[in-house]
């Protein structure tokens, strides 16, 4: 069962964190250690002027598991503690309707993504995209103090350029910087990955993997070789020249043997991004076999990692992977268990019941995965509303119910709010659903 095919369309629209899904009701609150504001971004410019210290925001979504897995394992960190008065610290829910004005000033494509804001006027002194482990934190946040204190303004210029959707110049403005730094420099991972998700974005995709390619031999870590394979593979995915084949076999080979480090060399969500990734590259390839293969060990990967998990936060933060891998192995039933336990731990949470929804029906249960979808769409409220929307066409289409399917999702799109960058990016899911639903011929009960 193909990714794309099984839960991967969708996920991939949504896409931008490592997993996209569905948004929890759970406390948000990412460290006892280090206090965080929530979702008030003039508060904190406030308080950083009043001190005069940068202000680091985290944006997150619930539905990313690298987001929350950040949460529940980097940024309690007591290696972090030194750090936590020479920042004020923000977290900005991105499906928390308060948060409209923040996320119109700083365009979000990427979850997590970090800023560094000077407290003046709220400039960006720096910019990382994707999840990174404690020492990639670390580092970031000692790159951007410096950057604060020195009024250093090559990569913040480069950043601003991209937050304004000027990926062209934002492009050509990050190659320029890379050329200027030493391989060792601290900046230099996040300005690779901010220049290839920039050449991304104006759809030069070869030229995404070839700089890739180029770079790995400039980043001596493994974990910060991994966030860069992540993206230059996702880049390589759909190219199908001789050159694009050359490359993204080479780039899966780099992905095998980071896989194959030790334990603890990257972190849990950076080590499953890339399972999943290397199974999307087989996808496109037609090598199934080898698919399922390594779609089975990252199953066991993330049953070992559930095992060690100090709690259920942390637990089910492994949902939306378990059933990426579950779909990807044709075994949907070997993710059920630990998703109905989540939804039992979690009862308020639409995260579980959606994504079981999605499992039952892959398994051939139709009327649990009825069940299950709604009340998924009882609980569910703010942006994720789609995605549980989109789910529970499918359900219905499933049972034969088709009317009923291009109902709700036309009522949906009519419901749509104004037309910002996130209801753009919403309209396209559910008239991408709508159209696949008309044009689905295949027969139902």
């Amino acid at each position: 069962m193909a990714l794309k095919t099984a839960v991967g369309v969708l996920l991939l629209l949504l896409s931008a964190c490592t997993t996209p899904g569905v948004s929890t009701q759970r406390g948000t609150t990412p460290t006892p250690g280090i206090s965080f504001i929530e979702n008030d971004w003039k508060k904190a410019l406030q308080a950083g002027r009043e001190r005069n210290i940068p202000v680091f925001v985290d944006v997150w979504a619930p539905w990313c598991q690298s987001c929350r897995s950040m949460r529940a394992t980097v940024m309690p960190s007591p290696e972090l503690l030194p750090l936590a008065d020479r920042f004020i610290w923000l977290a900005i829910n991105t499906e928390v309707d308060t948060n409209a004005a923040f996320l119109e000033r700083y365009p979000i494509d990427t979850w997590p993504t970090l800023f560094v804001l000077e407290p003046e006027q709220g400039e960006v002194v720096s910019r990382s995209l994707g999840a990174v482990s404690v020492q990639q934190l670390i580092r970031y946040l000692d790159h951007s103090e410096q950057a604060f204190r020195q009024g250093r303004e090559d990569l913040a210029q480069a950043d601003a350029l991209a937050l304004a959707g000027r990926h062209e110049d934002a492009a050509t403005a990050y190659q320029r910087l890379l050329e200027t730094l030493p391989r060792e420099d601290a900046r230099r991972p996040g300005t690779t990955v901010s220049l290839i998700k920039s050449l991304a974005a104006t759809g030069r995709a070869l030229d995404c993997v070839r700089q890739t390619a180029k770079e790995l031999p400039a980043l001596s870590r493994v974990e910060d070789r991994s966030r860069l394979l992540y993206v230059g593979l996702g880049c390589a995915l759909d190219i199908e020249t001789e050159e694009a084949r050359t490359l993204r076999s080479a780039l899966e080979q780099e992905a095998l043997r980071a896989l194959d480090t030790p334990e603890g060399t990257l972190t849990s969500p950076q080590r499953s991004s890339l399972y999943e990734v290397v199974c999307e590259v087989r996808e496109v390839t037609g090598d199934e076999p080898g698919m399922k293969k390594l779609a089975e060990t990252w199953w066991r990967f993330l049953e070992a990692e559930a095992a060690r998990a100090k709690d259920s936060e942390e637990r089910a933060a492994l949902d939306a992977h378990r059933e990426m891998a579950a779909a990807l192995m044709d075994r949907p039933e070997v993710a059920i268990p630990a998703l109905e336990r989540s939804e039992q731990e979690f009862p308020e949470d639409p995260g579980p019941p959606s994504r079981l929804a999605s499992l039952y029906l892959m398994a051939g249960q139709k009327d649990l995965a009825l069940a299950a979808s709604e009340r998924a769409l009882a609980r569910v409220k703010g942006p994720s509303r789609t995605q549980v929307l989109v789910g529970h066409a499918r359900v219905l289409r499933a049972r034969g119910e088709r009317a009923q399917a291009e109902q709700l999702l036309t009522q949906a799109l009519r419901e749509l709010g104004p037309d910002s960058t996130r209801s753009q990016r919403h309209r396209r899911i559910l008239e991408f659903t709508l159209t696949q639903l008309r044009e689905d011929n295949t027969p139902t009960p």
